[in-house]
């Protein structure tokens, strides 16, 4: 559950570095006072940097396209117009490429190393990249240069808190509250970080207030607010308020896959295959590329008999990852207790293995499973009595 969220998180701050940058990064005329002075750019420059913006602000590949060259043209003929890098960076980002993006922010980053719309981009990018160290770094230069940017605490709130920092977390989501006691995702952190401390009463007292708060007009984050109410009753051991809960955050958003996704593990559980299965068809119709999604509906069709759908599940999400930890020993389990290739499974646990973090939650179950598998090539024991 606790995974979701960060993935839940990682999106809004890519939607929140998108729309720092919108549809132009800035103006080389109109320069914040954190920003050191800079040469005059090149009026070409500034030119292709604007012909970019407007490209950038249409919908299409096309021109998303069209708007990546003029940045880069714009570079070409003046390297120090940080607000190209950023753009380009933005558009690099859209398109999946963390590496690439990455390079671009940190170009922004050289030459304006205190502008708040590539420090918060390249906080989004390192999250992503797993490098919450150095997110968390960024984000914390950013409130120096801009204490009133209340994405940006949100957001170190949330890398806090997923460090187990949750006191510090306390402390900048709170501060958030002080500048608007409206803000929800500030609510939302103060509740996740009570929860993660099993505070439950706090915690359920603060996500009511949320509730409270939340605008009419914003199902999505509504939606949001549900489904954390159903991790905190998960928490707390109450099955059916928790699937009131997912219940709830679906019927404001149908499009909003965590809440589907706790949905299907409560469904999965409790032994209600179709169910589950219903749930996670519609986050891959979706997000197609979702693997977590893709491994817990190969479970789901196991649980039903499927399988042979059930493999080719776990089979393309370890196409797209070989390492996949979660596919790895469900594919294991398969085969051991569903397929008849108990044998054979024997080399898909030891893969498990060496893929799986120390903590990850299966690792002692694979081990039990290896334990209890003969090894077709372990040598034969020893005779016992006969002839000396």
């Amino acid at each position: 559950m606790r995974r979701l969220l960060a993935v839940v998180f990682a999106s809004t701050l890519a939607a929140l570095a998108v729309s720092a940058g919108g549809c132009g990064g800035g103006s080389t005329s109109n320069q914040p006072e954190t920003l050191a002075e800079l040469p005059p750019a090149d009026p070409a420059a500034v030119r292709e940097f604007l012909a970019g913006n407007r490209f950038m602000g249409r919908p299409g590949r096309g021109n998303q396209r069209r708007a990546r060259r003029r940045f880069q043209k714009a570079i070409q003929i003046d390297p120090n117009l940080w607000e190209a890098h950023y753009n380009l960076g933005v558009l690099q980002r859209r398109a999946g490429d963390l590496e690439a993006a990455a390079g671009s922010f940190d170009a922004a980053l050289q030459i304006q190393p205190r502008a708040p719309e590539p420090l918060l981009a390249a906080a989004e990018v390192d999250y992503a990249r797993g490098e919450q160290g150095a997110a968390a770094e960024r984000l914390e230069t950013l409130l120096e240069v801009d204490p009133e940017n209340l994405d940006a605490r949100v957001a170190l709130a949330v890398m806090l808190r997923e460090d187990e920092r949750y006191d510090a977390a306390l402390e900048q989501a709170r501060e958030v509250l002080v500048r608007d006691p409206q803000n929800i995702r500030a609510l939302l952190e103060i509740g996740r970080a009570y929860r993660a401390r099993e505070q439950y009463e706090v915690a359920r007292l603060v996500l009511d207030k949320a509730v409270q708060l939340a605008p009419e007009d914003a199902p999505g984050l509504m939606a949001e607010v549900r489904n954390e109410q159903g991790l905190l009753e998960l928490d707390r051991g109450d099955t059916q308020a928790a699937f009131q809960a997912f219940e709830q955050a679906i019927a404001l958003d149908a499009a909003y896959e965590p809440a589907r996704m706790n949905m299907g593990s409560v469904l999965l559980h409790a032994g209600d295959f179709a169910g589950a299965v219903a749930q996670y068809e519609a986050v891959l119709e979706q997000h197609p590329d979702d693997l977590a999604a893709r491994v817990a509906y190969g479970a789901a069709l196991r649980g039903q008999g499927e399988h042979r759908q059930a493999r080719r599940q776990y089979e393309r999400v370890l196409e797209a990852d070989p390492e996949n930890a979660d596919a790895l020993f469900n594919l294991a389990v398969l085969q051991a207790e569903f397929v008849d290739e108990r044998t054979e499974s024997r080399a898909t646990f030891q893969r498990y293995l060496d893929a799986a973090p120390r903590r990850h939650p299966k690792r002692e179950q694979a081990e039990e499973y290896l334990q209890l598998i003969p090894d077709p090539n372990a040598p034969p024991p020893p005779r016992q009595g006969g002839p000396p």
